[in-house]
């Protein structure tokens, strides 16, 4: 399988900023993700069980037909903050305009920030889960 970043789909880097920026913003809170399998549910993603890439987990959400998204996570250890990585494939994913699948990245992002607000009822999350 062959992934692409937003910068070498849309060969420019504005997007590709944006799109880190806002991903790392909102990373620290996947740490309160109880459960993969019914975060992936939720949000109608899949569970990559065994990612090619080295990262804690991986999941695919299907943007449109052959338009994928994967979102890379690693938690964070004594060393490094937590880290969200986010890559694309398809063979029509270089048909959708980079500010699109940033826009859509960031609203899956986002849905997952509900998914942590609605399981954590009673912890105090990161500041980032309250502007969903």
């Amino acid at each position: 399988m062959k992934y692409f970043t937003l910068k070498e789909i849309e060969k420019v880097i504005m997007h590709d900023i944006y799109l880190k920026n806002e991903a790392n913003r909102r990373a620290i809170a996947f740490e309160y993700i109880d459960d993969i399998y019914k975060m992936a549910e939720f949000i109608s993603a899949e569970v990559i069980k065994q990612p090619e890439i080295r990262c804690s987990w991986m999941i695919k959400k299907e943007f449109f037909q052959e338009v994928e998204c994967y979102l890379l996570y690693n938690h964070k250890d004594e060393e490094f903050p937590a880290s969200l990585q986010v890559l694309f494939s398809g063979t029509r994913v270089m048909e959708v305009q980079g500010e699109d699948l940033a826009n859509l990245t960031i609203a899956t992002i986002n849905h997952i920030l509900r998914y942590i607000k609605k399981n954590n009822p009673n912890k105090e999350l990161p500041q980032i889960c309250n502007m969903v």
